[in-house]
């Protein structure tokens, strides 16, 4: 399992798309704090202090990072990142390398993140 620390402005918001995302449960919820876990992720979801939530970001596209989060589905995660706030990527960006269908996507706080998909052969 990996772990990602994010810091949001948008708590509620941030915790329930990974929850969902990644059919994952909310643990040692408070009002800064949210630990998201699935079989394979864990997201650790913490409030930066002092900031208001905003209903549209800017994608980050010039971080150092960009977390991996493992799904069962491409399309399937494609379509619930579109239902709970985020933004995908033009289905022509999915890709395969190895044994692995990938694509990039944006949370609900503009934060790119990368789907994978384990194919079985």
């Amino acid at each position: 399992m990996s772990t990602t620390v994010l810091f949001v402005e948008d708590l509620t918001r941030s915790a329930n798309f990974y929850a969902a995302l990644l059919s994952a449960d909310l643990f040692e919820q408070s009002d800064t704090f949210v630990r998201v876990t699935s079989d394979s992720s864990e997201v650790l979801i913490h409030k930066i202090p002092g900031t208001v939530p905003d209903e549209t970001y800017v994608p980050r596209e010039d971080v150092a990072m960009k977390p991996v989060y493992v799904v069962g589905s491409i399309d399937a995660a494609r379509a619930a990142v579109a239902q709970l706030g985020g933004r995908v990527y033009d289905a022509s960006t999915v890709a395969t390398y190895g044994n692995v269908n990938y694509c990039d996507a944006v949370d609900p706080e503009g934060n790119i993140i990368q789907l994978a998909e384990r194919l079985r052969w």
